[in-house]
């Protein structure tokens, strides 16, 4: 089932809009990056520029020039790394806060539906769906949003310096990164069904899981563990 753009916006600022502190230091950290991804080539290249530049008699220039260029290549590749772990602790602490609000929130929606909704989907199939769909949420809940602008933003900077450098390779490179995000979004228009698919078959399992569990003494009594283990097997 296809929502409207502006229930995803909703869902979105429902959950996170308690964390908006946490969220924005999970951008900084999130685009921090994507400017030292884009800065650590640059060093890169001065280093090798200047290690060609200077001639024999320069010894001492370019020993001073290649250490400067080498200890601030370390020191940003060390942020770097310090950056990505914070950044991963942030979005682990922002998922798991919005998703257990929204598992609170589903399973209080649940508990006032009617009988005959509770008669058409077995328990186990309820937890499935209130855990396991939510927890295919976390990373859209957590930095979905973010990650695709930082992309974004990763793409346009290496094309703007691929560019600079030389606008034929720039121009390869865009028609390039066009033909793949339109492959990318012909690619996820033919998973989704199947992916709908499996969540349905996932909660099906759990609920006939559920209810082997909960029928274990009956069903061995009646002789029925090969056939629950078929089932299983089968499903």
């Amino acid at each position: 089932m296809k929502l409207p753009l502006q229930d995803y916006v909703e869902l979105l600022a429902k959950y996170l809009r308690p964390q908006r502190n946490r969220v924005i230091l999970l951008a900084a950290l999130i685009f921090g990056g994507i400017g030292l991804q884009l800065l650590s080539p640059q060093i890169v290249r001065g280093f090798i520029d200047t290690a060609q530049a200077f001639g024999a008699n320069q010894q001492a220039e370019v020993t001073a020039a290649l250490r400067r260029d080498g200890l601030l290549f370390l020191l940003v590749t060390l942020t770097a790394q310090v950056v990505r772990l914070s950044g991963a602790y942030v979005t682990e602490d922002v998922k798991w806060r919005a998703t257990n609000w929204l598992r609170n929130d589903l399973s209080d929606h649940c508990m006032r539906l009617d009988m005959s909704f509770h008669n058409e989907y077995t328990p186990g199939a309820m937890i499935e769906r209130v855990d396991g769909d939510v927890q295919e949420l976390s990373e859209f809940m957590s930095q979905f949003v973010l990650r695709v602008l930082a992309n974004a933003l990763l793409l346009v900077g290496i094309l703007i310096l691929l560019y600079r450098e030389q606008w034929q390779i720039g121009l390869a490179f865009t028609l390039y990164s066009v033909v793949m995000f339109t492959i990318l979004i012909r690619t996820v228009k033919i998973g989704v069904p199947f992916w709908e698919a499996e969540r349905e078959a996932s909660s099906q399992m759990f609920g006939y899981i559920e209810e082997w569990l909960n029928g274990t003494e009956d069903i061995r009594a009646s002789g029925g563990i090969e056939y629950v283990l078929d089932r299983l097997r089968r499903a």
